[in-house]
């Protein structure tokens, strides 16, 4: 009995000890953060801005961009064709948004037509008339540009249009259907 008792009275905490050590594990990272106050906390990106520009002949040097209005502080940059900031140099082949230079309107977003620019328009303080075509507002088909916000209006209800015409004509076969079914 007296080999049991000194097990329960010195073992019980070194088993004690023993199990905390396997259920929680002992790490070095534990002990020696012990005190000190989490600095893993991540960088913060920088925000990447294009080169500023007063004209399109000042973004000839980056392939692919155009002197826009940048959406974020609304100042002229070289920005790629979705009004993002060109990464390393290079920007992605995409859809090309308002006022940006294109050489065919297949090059511009839906709403767009690649055309030189007809009249006067004020960038910043200067006037200019455009000597290279730009994706513009396709005034034919119902769309005009809103300067203040830099969009082309119309484009929400045509998609809504479109909509509308889709479910009409995906519907309108059934609704003819059930019509002209024998009613028993």
């Amino acid at each position: 009995m007296q080999p049991l008792k000194r097990f329960t009275q010195c073992g019980s905490l070194t088993m004690l000890f023993g199990v905390f050590i396997i259920l929680f594990g002992v790490s070095s990272t534990a002990l020696t953060t012990f005190g000190k106050t989490n600095n893993d906390k991540p960088t913060p990106t920088p925000i990447i801005k294009g080169k500023e520009c007063n004209n399109h002949d000042d973004c000839v040097t980056i392939d692919k961009t155009s002197c826009v209005k940048d959406p974020i502080d609304y100042k002229h940059r070289c920005l790629c064709g979705d009004d993002s900031a060109p990464v390393n140099g290079h920007c992605q082949d995409v859809l090309k948004g308002l006022r940006h230079k294109c050489s065919s309107s297949h090059e511009c977003e839906d709403g767009l037509v690649c055309q030189f620019e007809s009249l006067n328009r004020t960038i910043g303080v200067s006037k200019f008339i455009s000597k290279t075509k730009l994706c513009l507002c396709d005034n034919e088909s119902g769309f005009f540009e809103d300067v203040l916000r830099d969009i082309c209006s119309g484009a929400s209800l045509q998609t809504i249009a479109n909509i509308l015409l889709s479910l009409t004509s995906t519907v309108a076969p059934f609704i003819v259907y059930a019509r002209m079914k024998p009613h028993f």
